[in-house]
């Protein structure tokens, strides 16, 4: 599971997605390894450092939201 979806609550909530469930949870993190090109089994901090550099960058930020969006429907 996820070290850093908590990190994560206030642009998660910018793109309407509030994971409510671990379920959730977990669906939102395998998503945003996904998206940034990370696999299941790296560990959470590598994917933290990697989605921090992802969410200070406007373009890969707005890239992340619109694969997390599709993703979620």
């Amino acid at each position: 599971m996820s070290c850093y979806i908590r990190h994560m609550n206030d642009f998660l909530g910018d793109i309407d997605i509030v994971p409510n469930t671990k379920e959730e949870r977990k669906e939102i993190d395998l998503a945003i390894r996904e998206a940034i090109g990370k696999d299941s089994l790296d560990q959470c901090n590598v994917v933290w450092k990697e989605v921090k550099i992802w969410l200070n960058d406007e373009n890969k930020k707005t890239r992340l939201a619109i694969a997390l969006k599709n993703s979620m429907i």
